[in-house]
C-alpha cells in the first residue's frame, strides 16, 4: 500500500478535504450516541458506521479511508471511557470495517494512478500530434516549394553541361554578346538568377562599366560594393548568407559575384547578381553557377590547349580532347570529378556499348594503335560510384543481348582511370593509349 500519490492529491484539494475525512466519522458517531447511547455501534444488524470511511476510502483514496478508520475507532473509545457511550468498540466489527475502508481505499487509490498515467499519455500524445502536424505543414510547404523549383529549373548540372556544349560550339572563340546573353539565359534556368549582369575586363585589365549582356534591368556596375571589392582582392565568389541580407538595401548592393577566370587564372570577367530568390541562396546553387561560369570561361583556352593534344593523338576527336582539358581543369579548381574507362572487346560488343551511350558522354572509337578493337569513354561529372553503375549497365545489356557472362568473358578488359591532376596527355597514356611523339 503507498499513501504518497495520495497525500499528494489531497494537498491540491485544500483543508476541507482533510476536514471532512476527520469530522464525518466524529459527526456519524455523534449521531448513533444520540440515538443510542448504550449500542452506537451496533443500533441495527447493519454497520451503518463503517459506509463512512468505505465511502471516504472511495472517493479520496487509501490514505482517507486510513484516517477515518482511525478517527471512527478512536472516538469510539474515547466516547466509551469518557462515560458518553455505554457500548465498548466490538474489535471484530473494528477489523472488518477497517479492512473494508481499506480495501475501498485501496480501489480507488490504484485507479487514479491509471486514470493519471492514461492522462499523461494522453497530453503527451496530443503534444506528439500537434508537434507532428506542425512538422507535416511545414514538409508540405517545402515540398510545394520543391515541387515548383523542379517544374521550372532542370535537376541536374549534367543538363546545363549539355546545354554549355552547344553554346560553345557556337562561340568558339572569345565572349561574344550573344553568348553572354545565352549564358545568363542558362544561369536563369539553372541557378534561378533573377538580375544579373557579365561585365568583362577591358584595356588595362579594368572592369568595363557598361556590361555585355544583362538579366533584367541594366544598371551601371557598383564599383563600391563590397562584395565587388571582395571578389576583385581575393579572386573568389562573394555573397551575403541568410542572415546578413537583413543588414542590406536591396537596391544598393549585389547578392552575389563571380569571377569569370580561366584555366591560366586569368581575369576574363566579373558576374554580379543583384537579386536572386531566398531559397537559391544555397551553397549547392553557387557552386553550380561557379562550375558552369568556370565550364564556359575555359572555352578559349580549352581550344588552343586541344591543337596541342591532338599533336600527340591525331586519331582523338576534336570534341573529346576538348572536353577532356575542360574537365580536367573543372577538376583542378573545383574538384568537380570524371572518368576515363578504357574497354577492350570484339568488335560486334564494342557496338552495342556505343549505341547505348548517354547524352553527355563522349566516346572515342578505336583509340588503341596496336590494331586491337577498342573503346574509350568519357563520363562527365561521374566519381567512382557513378562509373561502378554505368559498368553495372553495361554488364546487364551485354547479358540481356545473350551474353551470359556479360563483362566477365576473358575477351573482355576494362580500365577506370579518375581524371586527376595530371594532364590530359598523361590520362590518356594511363588508359593505354599510345602517342605519336
Amino acid at each position: 500500500m503507498s499513501f504518497g500519490s495520495d497525500w499528494k492529491v489531497h494537498s491540491q484539494h485544500g483543508i476541507y478535504v482533510w476536514a471532512e475525512v476527520v469530522l464525518l466519522p466524529i459527526v456519524a458517531l455523534a449521531v448513533a450516541v444520540w440515538f443510542d447511547p448504550t449500542t452506537p455501534f451496533n443500533t441495527s444488524s447493519y454497520p451503518w458506521l463503517w459506509l463512512i470511511p468505505l465511502l471516504l476510502g472511495l472517493r479520496y483514496g487509501l490514505a482517507a479511508a486510513a484516517l477515518s478508520s482511525l478517527v471512527l475507532v478512536g472516538v469510539g473509545v474515547g466516547a466509551y471511557q469518557l462515560g458518553w457511550s455505554g457500548e465498548q468498540s466490538p474489535l471484530i466489527q473494528l477489523v472488518g470495517g477497517t479492512f473494508a475502508a481499506l480495501g475501498a481505499g485501496q480501489y480507488a487509490s490504484r485507479w487514479r494512478e491509471r486514470l493519471q498515467a492514461n492522462q499523461t499519455r494522453t497530453e503527451y500524445n496530443e503534444q506528439r500530434l500537434e508537434s507532428l502536424t506542425r512538422a507535416f505543414f511545414i514538409t508540405r510547404l517545402s515540398h510545394n516549394r520543391l515541387e515548383e523549383a523542379l517544374i521550372t529549373q532542370p535537376v541536374t548540372l549534367r543538363g546545363a553541361m549539355e546545354q554549355m556544349r552547344a553554346l560553345s560550339a557556337e562561340t568558339p572563340t572569345g565572349i561574344s554578346a550573344a553568348g553572354a546573353n545565352a549564358l545568363l539565359q542558362l544561369l536563369a534556368q539553372y541557378c534561378r538568377f533573377e538580375a544579373v549582369a557579365l561585365h568583362l575586363y577591358i584595356g588595362d585589365a579594368r572592369l568595363s562599366d557598361e556590361p555585355i549582356a544583362t538579366l533584367g534591368p541594366s544598371v551601371a556596375l557598383a564599383r563600391t560594393d563590397p562584395l565587388l571589392i571582395a571578389a576583385l582582392e581575393h579572386e573568389q565568389t562573394s555573397y551575403y548568407s541568410i542572415d546578413q541580407l537583413e543588414q542590406y538595401h536591396e537596391d544598393e548592393y549585389y547578392r552575389a559575384v563571380f569571377p569569370l577566370t580561366d584555366a591560366t587564372s586569368q581575369g576574363v570577367g566579373m558576374l554580379v547578381v543583384r537579386d536572386l530568390p531566398l531559397l537559391a541562396l544555397t551553397e549547392e546553387n553557387l557552386t553550380e553557377a561557379t562550375v558552369i561560369l568556370q565550364y564556359f570561361a575555359d572555352e578559349s583556352q580549352a581550344a588552343a590547349q586541344t591543337v596541342g593534344l591532338r599533336s600527340h593523338f591525331p586519331q582523338c576527336p576534336l570534341h573529346f580532347a576538348h572536353e577532356l582539358i575542360k574537365l580536367q581543369w573543372l577538376q583542378v579548381r573545383n574538384d568537380v570529378r570524371s572518368t576515363l574507362i578504357a574497354l577492350r572487346a570484339p568488335t560486334t560488343t564494342l557496338n552495342s556499348i556505343y549505341n547505348i551511350r548517354r547524352g553527355l558522354d563522349l566516346y572515342w572509337q578505336s583509340p588503341f594503335m596496336s590494331g586491337q578493337p577498342g573503346l574509350l569513354i568519357l563520363l562527365p561529372l561521374a566519381g567512382p560510384a557513378s562509373a561502378r553503375g554505368f559498368l553495372e549497365r553495361i554488364d546487364g545489356v551485354l547479358r540481356e543481348q545473350g551474353l551470359e557472362t556479360g563483362m566477365s568473358c576473358s575477351n573482355f578488359s576494362v580500365k577506370q582511370v579518375q581524371v586527376d591532376n595530371r594532364t590530359p596527355l598523361e590520362l590518356l597514356r594511363e588508359c593505354g593509349i599510345e602517342s605519336s611523339a
